[in-house]
């Protein structure tokens, strides 16, 4: 199961004040509460109130309360702990870091929480000097050596504290973990104590793995200064390097916030609900029957993802095709996705445009989304609507799509598209990529959701020959797809990754495509590894034709939350046309004549709308 636990729903307007002195307290879909509070002088009383709170529920289970500390105002807000609020000769201090040489952090334990609260200060655990490798492992080798009841372990063997309290800087660093730097990146490596060496000056920090091993973490946050990284910290699903609060997710992870520093948050209107324990998709707070976007459409790709299915992307090309998927989802009462290529675009404009610059496959895929979204809502149920892939060479296309958006957006406030593809896998990794971060960064302003594609899929779709490329670049590694997320999260939560697994495009007999659907889980584990939660990455799978039904649900289980679907629809509309012609085919032979007359009409046979309605 992953650290971070549903707590009930998560959108904002829904407060209660679950303790005494925040203003409002809410949960965030991952299970990470936030608090807030009037001030800098009310973020310090509910310090005070954690550590009780944790003190007297640990004595009272185990005898023992472990608690690491850094310094600053986080400790000196513990000189104001109510006096025998909790037994201090159960109290056992460590600290989150410390500078060699100097211990600041201890002397400022020992004036503020020791002697205030009289706890022994032979439990109270203070880093030795020497050299930074030598003290983090003696001070590693301290944690594991603590009687059980004082330091546990996780399931993972990592030293597992009662409560950990951190600070947070403006630019998201806690305790000596800054942002992107090599501490930060150590998160996963199973290492408890991480010793730090610049410029002379020599440290130890705890690492993120302790952190989110901790059964609590309290973190803190005051002034409007720090508004900004407290937006991004509590932007769910993309905890990063770039800010490694984002990154804390223990079992019970709590944010004291001011009314100045998660302002940002608060003019964001965040909708962010917890899915995990709805029974339908109807159950998500906003569910709407038409074209969703923004979070309203990523909560429903989460719900999927938490419930173990992936949306079906069918390629349209007319209004006959889009009425067709809806039509389906409405008989299924399922969400859909209607999706556009870039030629399939060119076509519902009318292919007797010019379309050099692209400019008629963009009006035809403004034209297609414009259309769905007229009509989606009759049809009563949610869609996305998405284009599909986009070389490198088609970007005039998604440019056009993009600009529309935001327009869109300046007036409706949503952008027309729910989600956009770039595929640039034939460009070099990291080139791929850094488009791919370009164009998020604009798509986040306007609330929109990015699908990339590393690796190749290959096969034949939409006029892109990918028939005889190299089988390694059918198989993506956790490494590349690590690499994406690294990049993308710090920009936008709402990115979804189509990575290769041996997708083929086309017409295939079962069986005959190698698939490896494993692959997913395997990157799922490298990264959730990292960020210490469960499946965190959201996947796409293409080119399933050909691809036995085990392999799909397989696909599903590793956080697959689309499935583009294009070849098999293609044959289904034919087929209509053609059983029908099979049936009626002396109906179909002039518009005079058939079996009941040499006069008799067959404009009821040959009307377009009566073998279209039975391609749909």
């Amino acid at each position: 199961k992953s650290h971070r636990l549903p707590v009930g729903s998560a959108l904002r307007p829904r407060r209660s004040c679950l303790l005494a002195g925040a203003m409002s307290s809410f949960s965030l879909s991952d299970g990470r509460k936030v608090r807030v509070l009037q001030d800098e002088a009310g973020i310090a009383a509910a310090v005070c109130e954690e550590f009780v709170a944790a003190a007297q529920a640990a004595v009272a289970a185990k005898g023992a309360f472990s608690v690491a500390v850094p310094g600053g105002s986080i400790v000196a807000a513990l000189a104001k702990l109510p006096k025998d609020a909790f037994d201090a000769s159960k109290v056992h201090i460590f600290f989150c870091n410390e500078r060699i040489g100097e211990g600041k952090c201890y002397k400022g334990a020992m004036k503020s929480l020791v002697g205030p609260s009289g706890i022994p200060e032979d439990q109270v655990y203070k880093v030795g000097e020497g050299e930074p490798e030598a003290v983090a492992e003696e001070y590693a080798a301290l944690l594991a050596g603590m009687p059980e009841n004082v330091v546990g372990k996780n399931a993972a063997g990592m030293p597992q504290v009662d409560l950990v309290l951190l600070g947070t800087g403006e630019d998201g660093h806690i305790c000596s973990l800054h942002p992107n730097k090599k501490e930060i990146k150590a998160a996963g490596a199973g290492q408890p104590i991480i010793p730090i060496n610049e410029g002379g000056k020599t440290s130890i920090t705890v690492s993120l793995d302790f952190i989110c091993a901790a059964k609590k973490v309290v973190l803190t946050a005051a002034k409007g200064s720090r508004s900004g990284m407290v937006l991004r910290a509590l932007r769910t699903g993309s905890g990063c390097y770039d800010c490694p609060a984002s990154m804390v997710c223990a079992a019970e992870t709590t944010w004291l916030c001011d009314q100045d520093s998660i302002k940002g948050y608060e003019d964001k209107k965040v909708l962010d609900p917890a899915v995990e324990d709805l029974n339908s998709f109807w159950d998500i707070p906003g569910m709407k029957a038409g074209v969703l976007t923004g979070d309203l459409a990523w909560a429903l790709l989460r719900f999927a993802k938490a419930k173990g299915f992936a949306m079906p992307a069918v390629n349209c090309t007319s209004t006959s095709t889009v009425n067709a998927v809806l039509e389906a989802g409405r008989k299924l009462n399922r969400p859909v996705i209607i999706q556009f290529s870039e030629g399939g675009s060119c076509f519902f404009a009318g292919k007797s445009l010019p379309n050099k610059e692209k400019q008629a496959s963009v009006l035809g895929a403004i034209a297609g989304a414009t259309y769905t979204r007229s009509v989606a809502p009759a049809y009563g149920i949610p869609v996305l609507v998405h284009s599909d892939h986009c070389a490198k060479k088609l970007l005039p296309w998604f440019d056009g799509m993009l600009e529309y958006d935001e327009y869109f957006f300046s007036v409706k406030g949503e952008p027309l598209f729910s989600s956009h593809m770039l595929d640039l896998s034939e460009e070099p990794h990291e080139e791929n990529i850094g488009i791919c971060a370009v164009y998020l960064a604009r798509m986040a302003k306007i609330n929109c959701i990015l699908e990339m594609e590393i690796g190749i899929t290959g096969g034949v779709e939409d006029g892109v020959d990918n028939s005889g490329i190299a089988k390694d670049k059918l198989y993506s590694t956790p490494e590349e797809v690590w690499q994406v997320y690294e990049t993308l999260a710090p920009i936008s939560e709402k990115f979804t990754i189509a990575a290769a697994f041996g997708n083929v495009h086309g017409v295939y007999k079962a069986g005959n495509v190698v698939l490896r659907p494993e692959l997913l889980g395997s990157f799922q584990d490298y990264a959730g590894k990292i960020l210490q939660s469960s499946k965190p990455l959201n996947f796409v799978f293409h080119g399933g034709s050909g691809s036995e039904k085990r392999s799909i649900d397989e696909a599903r289980t590793h956080g697959v939350v689309k499935m583009n679907v294009d070849t098999d629809t293609q044959w289904a509309y034919w087929e209509g046309i053609k059983k029908f012609y099979d049936d009626n085919e002396l109906f179909l032979q002039g518009q005079l004549g058939n079996p009941k007359g040499l006069d008799k009409p067959n404009k009821s046979y040959y009307d377009p709308r009566k073998w279209n309605r039975e391609a749909e």
